[in-house]
């Protein structure tokens, strides 16, 4: 009987640290036409190639959705997504989604003030612009990111840590790690991440942080202007 539980341990283990691996590798695929546009479309050049790239990425995203979302409904990773719409949920959501763009706008003005954005970041940006339309990387940015980052950083994670404590502390760490490494805008999505898992780990209810993580990733740009606006805060 002790082996067997033993067994059973270390599969489930097994089981939740592979499909934290498979749904990154889901997520990914559609960034290969980004990666690798010289040998996937060496023959186009310009709008031939931005539109063949753009419908490609867009092909791609949508079957990376597909099976990222069934696998993840499969598992029961969407149970009590419903119960986001009541009236008490709305509200808490609403209210934290201020609080993290506020933290977001502080954080991001504090960095911006004392550090360089690396270049290499820069011009990674504007090298996918230039390989797709813009509407495609916000809907990857908008839409995908939040679904596929928030089940493997915040269901996955806390279903393979049975400990809350450790599930919070690593979902919250490797979240702002995976998009930072160690650069020093770590303390701009640090801060994010705790309050992102904090409101999955509130009721366990992904599609919460879900959808935070999405309006949070569609206005952000929007929000820090209009508080540059009203503050008159650039520097910090």
């Amino acid at each position: 009987m002790m082996d067997d539980s033993f067994k059973n341990y270390w599969m489930n283990k097994l089981k939740y640290f592979s499909l934290f691996i498979l749904l990154f590798a889901i997520y990914w695929f559609p960034d290969v036409i980004l990666g690798y546009p010289e040998i996937y479309l060496k023959s186009l050049v310009g709008y031939d190639r931005q539109a063949t790239a753009t419908w490609i990425f867009l092909g791609n995203m949508a079957i990376s959705l597909f099976l990222g979302i069934l696998i993840c409904y499969k598992l029961g990773y969407y149970k009590n997504t419903l119960s986001i719409f009541k009236i008490k949920n709305i509200l808490f959501l609403l209210f934290t989604t201020i609080v993290l763009f506020i933290i977001y706008f502080f954080t991001f003005t504090y960095y911006n003030s004392h550090f360089i954005t690396p270049g290499i970041a820069k011009e990674q940006a504007a090298y996918s612009r230039q390989i797709v339309f813009p509407f495609v990387q916000f809907i990857s940015f908008a839409i995908c990111a939040p679904i596929f980052e928030e089940a493997a950083f915040r269901t996955t994670i806390y279903r393979f840590f049975k400990n809350d404590k450790i599930a919070f502390i690593v979902s919250s760490i490797s979240f702002a790690w995976m998009h930072t490494g160690a650069n020093p805008i770590l303390i701009v999505y640090l801060p994010m991440s705790v309050v992102l898992t904090l409101i999955y780990h509130r009721r366990r209810v992904l599609g919460e942080s879900i959808l935070v993580h999405c309006l949070m990733n569609a206005l952000l740009p929007t929000i820090i202007v209009f508080l540059q606006t009203i503050t008159g805060l650039y520097y910090l």
